[in-house]
């Protein structure tokens, strides 16, 4: 049978993989120059490689760990504080860090008993914590990587749901060896030829015996089934032929796109502390563990999640406003070379970074896309409760599965 693939990033990869392993001949359909979409792997002035887009993999992801270790891509520890970050001079320890997300979980449960609906992260810790929660460095870590208002994001899913075990592994977050992207790299390699370039999608049509995918150029693929791996914004404005299932059309409106942007800083320097938080906005900065498992690299990296934040370092001007308040968050750096700004907002074949759960998401969201829709399987971090790499992976896994299914049948 032949599958045609909308989206080389990690989630269409891995859909397309696991379908050429089934035996099945694919198609993806790429609308960039390069795979891995939100994984994007650059390397600095000074050597170094950075990461434009995901980051982190924790211990309890094993989605990503499994395909990693089938295709032979190592992973090494970050060797960052990620949980447990310094803001203010001081960071929480072990023991703080799992009463303050104990005493969020039980606050959440409890108001949910008492009936209330659509709870916020933001009210949630200002339930458990009190009024200064927004200080609080357990509340600030999350409200950053949330990369949305906690106004406006479900507690539900990001506190009971939407898990990498932070508070359990608080020391082990991973990255692959040779830079994110090398796993999407590797997966186009063993592909080859079934991965074109350059060829974005506009419409996608489906009847009982196959499906139509329609290129912004005109041209058409036809195949027996498909996927839709592209990000839940570009999934929103494709010209689908065919009514997505009730529960799929309501578990992508309870979801809205994420603002966020990142900073790779080459420094001669090795800092003292390898993860800060800011004091003044939804931002932070770490370095990593460099491959020999000893010394750091040489680079800072930074993350600003949220509008709020994006906005008050003034990205659409360029770096340099974050790059000055870096250097007031960490004096001793020594900056070597320029920095590299990266925003996905204004990125067209994203715009945004990723999804959260808006406050009318509800569990039932999170099975939504087990099955196909007809011939037509959705896959991408919005379909699943984990906005991350393997959160990624885990759908084009579930979206293989979900095709395979309706391809024997």
């Amino acid at each position: 049978m032949k599958v045609v693939i909308a989206g080389a990033g990690l989630a269409g990869l891995t859909s397309a993989w696991e379908l050429h392993k089934g035996g099945h001949e694919v198609v993806v359909l790429e609308a960039r120059d390069r795979v891995g979409g939100r994984t994007w792997s650059a390397t600095l002035p000074n050597g170094v490689i950075t990461e434009r887009g995901g980051e982190y993999i924790f211990p309890t992801e094993f989605a990503i760990r499994r395909l990693a270790a089938e295709v032979g891509v190592p992973i090494m520890s970050h060797g960052v504080r990620y949980a447990r970050r310094t803001l203010n001079g001081r960071h929480v320890d072990v023991d703080t860090l799992t009463r303050r997300m104990d005493a969020a979980r039980d606050t959440l449960r409890r108001m949910l008993e008492d009936g209330e609906r659509s709870v916020s992260v933001a009210a949630v810790f200002r339930e458990a914590l009190g009024a200064g929660f927004r200080d609080d460095p357990v509340y600030r870590r999350m409200a950053t990587s949330l990369a949305a208002d906690p106004e406006a994001v479900s507690a539900e899913a990001a506190v009971l749901h939407e898990s990498s075990a932070e508070d359990l592994y608080v020391e082990d977050g991973g990255r692959l060896v040779h830079g994110n992207q090398s796993l999407s790299l590797e997966l186009a390699r063993r592909l080859g030829a079934a991965i074109r370039l350059e060829s974005p999608v506009a419409g996608v049509e489906q009847s009982p015996r196959g499906v139509r995918f329609e290129l912004a150029d005109g041209s058409s693929v036809e195949g027996d089934a498909g996927v839709v791996a592209v990000p839940l914004p570009l999934l929103r404005s494709l010209r689908l032929g065919f009514d997505l299932p009730e529960r799929m059309s309501m578990a992508l409106d309870h979801r809205f796109m994420g603002v966020a942007a990142k900073l790779g800083v080459p420094v001669s320097t090795s800092e003292q502390d390898s993860a800060v938080q800011s004091a003044e906005h939804t931002w932070w900065s770490w370095q990593s563990l460099g491959i020999d498992g000893e010394h750091r690299v040489a680079a800072l990296s930074t993350f600003a999640g949220g509008p709020d934040a994006v906005a008050a370092l003034d990205v659409g001007n360029g770096p340099s406003l974050w790059a000055q308040k870096l250097r007031e968050l960490r004096p001793s750096m020594v900056p070597d070379g320029e920095p590299l700004l990266t925003t996905w907002a204004d990125d067209v074949w994203t715009r945004g970074a990723y999804s959260a759960a808006g406050l009318d998401w509800s569990a039932a969201d999170a099975t939504a896309f087990d099955e196909a829709a007809g011939r037509v399987a959705i896959a991408g971090e919005h379909t699943g409760l984990a906005q991350s790499l393997s959160g990624a992976v885990a759908s084009g896994y579930r979206a293989a599965a979900a095709l395979d299914r309706v391809l024997q049948a």
